[in-house]
C-alpha cells in the first residue's frame, strides 16, 4: 500500500512540474517546439534501443536517430530538398552499410529491420504534434490533444490500481484492466468538454473527439507494453520518477494526435 502511494505521489510530482513547462512550450510554437520535439523523439528512439539490446539485438543508434529525424520532420525537409526518396535511400544503404562492419553479426537483418521500424514508429508518428501545431488554432489543437489522451491515462491508472479487476490483456500488460480503460475513455470525454468555448466543434463531437483521443491512446499504451514484452523489461527507462521513461510518457499521444490531427482537418474546416 506505501509502495503505492509512493508511486502515486512520485507520479503527481513530475506531472505538476512537467505539465505547465510542456504548456509553455506548445504556446510558444516554432523553432523551441521543434527542438523540444526532436528531443524526445531523440531520448524514445534512445530508450527503445536500450531495450532491444537487453535481447541481444543491436540496431543502429547514431543512423537510427537520424533516420527518426528524417521523419520527424520529412515535411520540412520536402520544402530543402526536391528529391526526398533519394535521402531515405541514402539512410537504408547507409544502415545496411554499418551492419557489415559492425562486430556483431547476429540478427544483422533484423537489427536493420528493427532501426527502420523504430525510426518510423517514433519519428513518424511524432511528426503529427509538429503538423497539428502548424494549423490554424494549432495550439490549442496540441494542447487538446495531449490533454485528453493524459487525461484518460491518469484516470485509468487511479480507478486500475484502486479498483481493478478484470485483466482483458494479461500477456501484453497485466497491469491493465477492463474497469482502468472504461474510466480512463470517460474521462477523456468529459476532459474535452472543456474546449467548448476554445473549439468551434458541437459539444458531442468535442465529446466523441474526446473518446477517440482516450482509446487511440489506450492503443498506443498497449502497443509499447506488447514491444516491452516481447523484449523481456517492464519499463522504456527511468528517466521521469513515477512515469518511467519518456516513451512511456508519449506512448499513447503517438497514437492519439495522427488520428485527431484528420479527425481536425475533417471538422475544422
Amino acid at each position: 500500500m506505501g509502495e503505492k502511494f509512493e508511486k502515486i505521489n512520485a507520479r503527481t510530482m513530475t506531472t505538476a512540474i512537467g505539465l505547465p513547462i510542456i504548456l509553455f512550450v506548445v504556446y510558444l510554437g516554432g523553432l523551441i517546439y521543434y527542438l523540444c520535439v526532436a528531443l524526445i523523439a531523440i531520448f524514445s528512439f534512445w530508450e527503445i534501443w536500450l531495450v532491444v539490446k537487453h535481447q541481444d539485438y543491436h540496431p543502429s543508434l547514431i543512423l537510427g536517430i537520424a533516420s527518426t529525424l528524417f521523419f520527424l520532420f520529412s515535411k520540412t525537409l520536402s520544402e530543402l530538398f526536391n528529391d526526398l526518396k533519394l535521402v531515405f535511400t541514402m539512410l537504408f544503404f547507409l544502415i545496411t552499410l554499418e551492419h557489415f562492419f559492425m562486430k556483431t553479426k547476429k540478427h544483422s537483418t533484423i537489427n536493420i529491420a528493427l532501426t527502420l521500424f523504430v525510426a518510423i514508429y517514433i519519428g513518424h508518428l511524432l511528426s503529427f504534434l509538429i503538423e497539428t501545431r502548424e494549423l490554424v488554432n494549432g495550439k490549442t489543437l496540441v494542447i487538446f490533444s495531449l490533454f485528453t489522451t493524459w487525461a484518460n491515462d491518469v484516470a485509468a491508472y487511479l480507478v486500475g490500481i484502486n479498483f481493478g479487476k478484470k485483466h482483458p490483456f494479461p500477456y501484453i500488460s497485466p497491469n491493465k484492466t477492463l474497469e482502468g480503460a472504461l474510466a480512463g475513455l470517460l474521462c477523456g470525454g468529459l476532459c474535452a468538454l472543456a474546449f467548448y468555448t476554445l473549439i468551434p466543434l458541437k459539444i458531442s463531437l468535442l465529446f466523441i473527439l474526446g473518446l477517440i483521443a482516450a482509446l487511440s491512446g489506450q492503443i498506443g499504451d498497449l502497443f509499447e507494453s506488447l514491444i516491452k514484452r516481447n523484449f523481456g523489461v517492464k519499463d522504456s527507462g527511468n528517466l521521469l520518477p513515477g512515469l518511467s521513461g519518456v516513451l512511456d510518457c508519449i506512448d499513447g499521444c503517438l497514437f492519439s494526435v495522427p488520428i485527431l490531427y484528420y479527425a481536425f482537418l475533417a471538422l475544422l474546416k
